[in-house]
């Protein structure tokens, strides 16, 4: 393993260094393992079916404008064959949140001083 070799006097410390690797390997170790369990349980959470006022809670929107999103396939849901009713994945619908989020069409004060400073001025919808 190691090319150089230890003389008695160093076999102490030497035995005392890798305790302590060994004790940062076992911490790190449980760490990753806490990870792991956390995720695994996270996963398991979002990923259950939700029905329509869940869906409707994540979505923001109306029961109706739900229903015709689905019907659609606007949003990601499921019909289980034989039944009414339309079933929905957690993540799923948050994952469709995030990707269709629009972008604000409000300056942020940063960009208003970048145009300020160009010389140029976004035009106001209203005049004075």
């Amino acid at each position: 393993m190691f090319n150089t070799s230890i003389t008695f006097d160093e076999l102490p410390g030497a035995v005392s260094s890798l305790v302590n690797l060994v004790r940062e390997l076992a911490n790190e170790v449980r760490e990753l393992r806490a990870q792991l369990t956390s995720e695994r349980n996270n996963t398991k959470s979002n990923s259950r079916f939700i029905g329509i006022p869940e869906a409707c809670e994540i979505l923001g929107k109306a029961k109706s404008t739900v229903y015709r999103l689905a019907n659609e396939g606007k949003v990601p849901a499921y019909k289980v064959p034989g039944e009414k009713e339309w079933r929905f994945i957690e993540s799923e619908l948050v994952a469709h949140v995030k990707e269709n989020k629009r972008q604000s069409s409000i300056l942020s004060f940063a960009e208003m001083e970048a145009e300020i400073s160009r010389g140029t001025r976004a035009k106001s919808s209203y005049r004075r």
